[in-house]
């Protein structure tokens, strides 16, 4: 990675690795996107297949606006974070 990269890059290209199973270089690529997909896969099959999902404590929890806003922080820090020395440091230390 040159650190030089386009927003979309690291994302198209974790997913590409995924497509191919290195979830390993997919990580190095995009650790949030990587983090991210299981969760919204669980969250849309917990919709999909549960009747009774306006009850339950996921639908009373993402669904919040203190969520989105904890959501938006955690992406603009992570965005911040990936910029600096330290994170290139560590993911070519994997």
């Amino acid at each position: 990675m040159t650190g030089y990269e386009c927003a979309g890059c690291g994302v198209q290209r974790a997913f590409h690795s995924l497509l191919h199973f290195r979830v390993l270089e997919a990580f190095k690529f995009n650790p949030l996107f990587v983090i991210a997909i299981p969760i919204i896969v669980f969250l849309l099959l917990n919709k999909c297949f549960n009747p009774n999902y306006e009850k339950t404590i996921f639908s009373k929890l993402f669904f919040r606006k203190s969520f989105f806003i904890v959501l938006l922080i955690i992406v603009l820090l992570f965005s911040l974070f990936r910029n600096t020395v330290f994170y290139n440091g560590i993911i070519e230390n994997l």
